[in-house]
């Protein structure tokens, strides 16, 4: 029994939980909704340890897609290199061709500047594989990049380039890209993790496009704000499930093809960096996903207001 001046507490009645290395923490409450607080943090123990999965495994494809990048540089520019020598050569076969036969009548002149006519198309068919292979090793470099974990100022038009150069494969020949950039100016970003968001949006938007379509990026600026949207022309999502699409673990994605931690870790980047990510769309109208950053972080802001 309690003196009159003993306020401390009455603990007896209350729930304790014996997790935690086998100390006893107090639980909140009369203990009547017990069953369903557990159930709630055993929710976010398993949310907590999907995400440390997910970010173990982007550690190891970070540090593969760096190896791959770095080893497809040398031999890449080893071509590259080759393939400026030889357009060299061909262009002074084809002087000394003219010097050689100055009759451009001549039957032999025109054998040789028809050989040199389909060595020159073909040089040029090599010369644009070797500068795409070199975007693609760029942007790769740049989504492995994991040695600068501090804030910077980025370019968002040259961020979302970088990774349409990456998702490439996923829209060449069905889906056409339409681009309708605003006047961003550069924020106060992660930019390897932004590449993330981008990435997880666009592949979603490709693979809810059944047969050819479209996907529509938008970009504007909102006072201290900037908008980039990102739009399909796919079935949409249904309107009772758009408010669970940023739960960690839901997908609509048939077993094997999704792991439902794409949106909801892209979410928490988002957020990260002071935003937010909209939603709107519905069944049979496609999907817009409106990611909201701020220009400067909120740190930055807060220095410049006093």
């Amino acid at each position: 029994m309690q003196g009159d001046g003993d306020h401390r507490p009455d603990r007896r009645n209350q729930p304790v939980s014996t997790r935690g290395g086998g100390k006893e923490v107090p639980l909140p409450g009369d203990g009547s909704n017990l069953p369903g607080r557990l159930d709630e943090v055993e929710g976010l123990l398993r949310e907590s340890r999907a995400r440390l999965a997910q970010a173990e495994k982007m550690a190891e494809l970070g540090n593969l897609v760096a190896g791959i990048a770095h080893e497809m540089n040398t031999p890449l520019a080893s071509v590259s290199s080759n393939t400026d020598t030889i357009a060299l050569v061909l262009q002074k076969l084809s002087g000394l061709i003219v010097s050689e036969f100055p009759d451009e009548s001549s039957p032999a002149r025109r054998r040789f500047e028809e050989a040199l006519s389909i060595a020159a198309e073909s040089l040029r068919t090599s010369r644009l594989a070797c500068d795409r292979i070199l975007r693609l090793v760029g942007a790769l470099r740049g989504f492995a990049r994991h040695d600068d974990l501090r804030m910077q100022k980025a370019d968002l038009h040259a961020v979302i380039e970088s990774t349409l150069a990456l998702v490439a494969h996923e829209l060449k020949g069905r889906i056409k890209v339409v681009k309708e950039y605003g006047d961003l100016p550069e924020i106060e970003c992660y930019p390897d993790q932004l590449n993330q968001v981008f990435m997880n949006l666009l592949v979603n938007a490709a693979q809810a496009i059944t047969g050819p379509g479209e996907i529509r990026i938008r970009t504007s600026r909102d006072r201290d704000m900037v908008r980039i949207s990102i739009s399909d022309s796919g079935s949409g999502i249904p309107t009772e499930l758009v408010s669970r699409v940023f739960d960690s673990g839901f997908t609509t994605k048939k077993a094997g093809e999704g792991t439902g931690l794409g949106l909801s870790i892209s979410n928490r980047i988002v957020q990260s960096h002071g935003g937010r990510i909209e939603l709107d769309g519905g069944a049979g109208r496609g999907a817009t996903f409106t990611i909201v950053l701020p220009v400067r972080t909120t740190g930055e802001r807060k220095t410049n207001e006093h």
